[in-house]
């Protein structure tokens, strides 16, 4: 019984921690689905939610890639503390997913310092080794988002290294696996990158083609992801010097969802046609509505307008700014910093409260399992003793009996030494009657011929401990030619040696002939294998 308590114990631990891994697990997939579905702001939401501290290394392994993919995003990159560089940080997961053969999670790997290495550190040379390797797994994995990825991201690369050739086939490449995936945030971005390409070679007809086709299914996208692909479009085509077009383009940016990035860039355009009143007060509304990230931004855009403007007291206001906020940019992230370490502590703090509780709660829980043990123990053996006492005092009588028959068959006056043991006699069937009144009862309700289906377990023990009364030879031979009989076997042999016919037993017992054979045949084997099992007399 006592290891019995241990096991239950252990499983409720092993339960414990296996959900919360469990939970864990379920959560980074998630934020991955999320990511694949470009709904990067609930991606955002949802890992955030994630604790790294409580992490194995497993999911460890998989939290700081995501971290690096979210960090690379639309969401805020002071959002996130990075230790060590980001690139050294995938380097580490790398090594990891190397050694577990985990080819996905190597394509994650390779694209993302290839990204780095592109955006962040502008090493062309680095950024084409890692993107060329995530190229040769996106052909061998099954994921349509980091294979359109790899191919965006080569023909990003291949355009600012000015391999325009190379950057047309990628492009294309990228479109092949947007519209496969049927995503038609994919499908948007590819065909502006299309565009893009187009506009530079002057090939009219081909631009109008992929710009027709993003604007096409425009529709499918929530009003906020169509101000992303609109203002993208718009910046394209300023980028051309097509003001005109860019203007169109941003106006319907902000008209499905006024992002201050869009409106930025209206106010561009306005300071490039000469309306430098209206590009102003589009400014400040792009600067109201924007993180600090995105003002430091739309400031350093804002003073190269004007100085290029010969608006040199607006670009010497700007520069202002400019310093101001970048100043203000190092004190939030170190703010950020101590915040999350603070959190951090916090966590730690909280997850101590919960190993105490749930060790308090383990203590409890084997308190509560060793004292209902103890108390089944209790009772079982009580049972055992109140059994073993009738079978002695059975055995008693049957030995009085049997003196009494032998004194009246002696031809002696043996009237006094037959009372005494009738008296005994009587005392003990006293006792068996107080102790084993409802089994007696239970036994002349089956003489009388009623059913026995509705009768509990206890029912059929205190049946079963009558018996022995009755007939406690038969008693004691089942428990010597079985092993392990369960009470309602007991009452199952019992039945058969009252002498019960199949039709009274299957009445009684409320079950079918092919269910009455069956139980039947069980208990054969069980005896056969029990009197097998028993020493050979020498």
């Amino acid at each position: 019984m006592k290891s019995l308590s241990h096991t239950i114990l252990i499983a409720i631990a092993i339960m414990i921690v296996a959900c919360s891994q469990g939970t864990h697990q379920q959560q980074l997939v998630q934020v991955d689905s999320l990511l694949s579905m470009f709904q990067r702001d609930s991606a955002y939401r949802a890992f955030k939610q994630i604790d790294r501290d409580e992490l194995n290394n497993d999911d460890g392994m998989y939290y700081d890639v995501l971290k690096v993919d979210l960090s690379q995003s639309a969401v805020p990159a002071d959002s996130f503390h990075f230790e060590i560089p980001r690139d050294s940080l995938l380097m580490q997961c790398l090594k990891y997913y190397d050694s577990q053969h985990d080819s996905r999670m190597q394509l994650y790997c390779y694209l993302y310092l290839g990204k780095i290495y592109t955006e962040t550190l502008h090493n062309n040379h680095e950024a084409s080794i890692w993107l060329k390797k995530a190229e040769e797994l996106a052909t061998t994995v099954n994921d349509l988002r980091l294979a359109y990825q790899t191919y965006e991201a080569l023909a990003t690369l291949n355009y600012y290294s000015d391999n325009k050739d190379l950057a047309m086939d990628y492009s294309y490449k990228t479109l092949a696996c947007a519209q496969k995936s049927g995503n038609s945030h994919m499908t948007t971005y590819a065909c502006n990158h299309l565009v893009v390409l187009y506009l530079e070679r002057d090939e009219q007809d081909s631009v109008q083609k992929y710009n027709a086709l993003s604007m096409s299914i425009l529709n499918n996208m929530i009003p906020k992801d169509q101000s992303y692909a609109l203002g993208n479009l718009g910046t394209i085509y300023l980028a051309n010097n097509k003001v005109d077009s860019a203007k169109h383009y941003f106006e319907r940016a902000i008209a499905a969802y006024p992002h201050p990035f869009s409106i930025h860039r209206l106010a561009e355009v306005y300071y490039v046609q000469g309306n430098h009143k209206e590009a102003d007060s589009l400014w400040n509304k792009a600067l109201q509505g924007a993180n600090l990230r995105d003002k430091v931004l739309f400031y350093n855009s804002i003073y190269g307008r004007k100085y290029q403007g010969h608006d040199f007291e607006g670009a010497t206001e700007a520069a202002d700014q400019l310093l101001i906020l970048k100043d203000s940019l190092v004190q939030q992230m170190q703010t950020a910093e101590v915040q999350e370490i603070q959190l951090k502590y916090d966590k730690e703090v909280e997850h101590r409260k919960l190993d105490r509780f749930i060790r308090w709660a383990l203590l409890v829980a084997l308190a509560l399992i060793s004292m209902i043990a103890g108390v089944v123990i209790y009772h079982i053996r009580k049972r055992n003793k109140a059994r073993e006492r009738i079978m002695r005092d059975q055995v008693l009588i049957n030995d009085y009996k049997l003196q009494i028959e032998q004194l009246e068959h002696s031809g002696k006056d043996v009237t006094k030494e037959v009372k005494s043991l009738q008296k005994k006699i009587d005392t003990l069937q006293l006792e068996q009657t107080e102790k084993l009144s409802e089994g007696r009862a239970l036994y002349q309700r089956i003489v009388a011929g009623e059913s026995a289906v509705t009768w509990s377990k206890d029912n059929i023990v205190k049946f079963v401990d009558y018996y022995r009364v009755v007939n406690l030879p038969f008693m004691l031979q089942i428990e010597q030619d079985y092993t392990k009989l369960s009470p309602g076997n007991r009452f199952f042999l019992i039945l058969q040696e009252m002498g019960m016919s199949d039709q009274q037993m299957t009445h009684i017992l409320g079950v079918s002939d092919g269910a009455l054979r069956t139980t039947r045949s069980r208990l054969r084997q069980k005896r056969t294998a029990a009197i097998t099992k028993q020493p050979r007399k020498q």
